[in-house]
């Protein structure tokens, strides 16, 4: 994943013990297979969050760059996905999983006047 080599592994590690903030992040089974699972579903959790968050800032910086403002690579470059004051960990989530799918925008356009900067 590119973000690892943006922002290092360390945050990375930091932000997957924070979403697995359950047990203060030890696993209680004794088996193997358990524990790997455990290791899997928390990445897997991390990872869908970072998504979400890399998405949302994609759609902010083309939304401000529609509207005439200078996104400069330097800038972006330093952004993190592994923001935690986005998350609701705790909280009443309602899906509606019969809702049709909204189209995503997964390109981040900063186009060649950015590069300069």
């Amino acid at each position: 994943m590119w973000v690892l080599g943006l922002c290092g592994l360390a945050p990375y590690n930091n932000f997957s013990k924070w979403i697995g903030f359950g047990n203060n992040g030890v696993i209680a089974e004794n088996e193997p297979e358990e524990q790997e699972k455990a290791i899997k579903f928390n990445t897997l959790v991390a990872d869908l969050v970072m998504y979400q968050t890399t998405l949302d800032m994609s759609l902010v910086l083309n939304r401000l760059r529609r509207e005439g403002e200078t996104v400069h690579r330097a800038e972006v470059a330093i952004m993190s996905p592994y923001q935690e004051d986005n998350v609701r960990r705790f909280g009443d989530y309602i899906y509606d999983l019969n809702a049709p799918l909204d189209g995503m925008e997964v390109h981040l356009d900063l186009g060649e006047e950015a590069d300069a900067a």
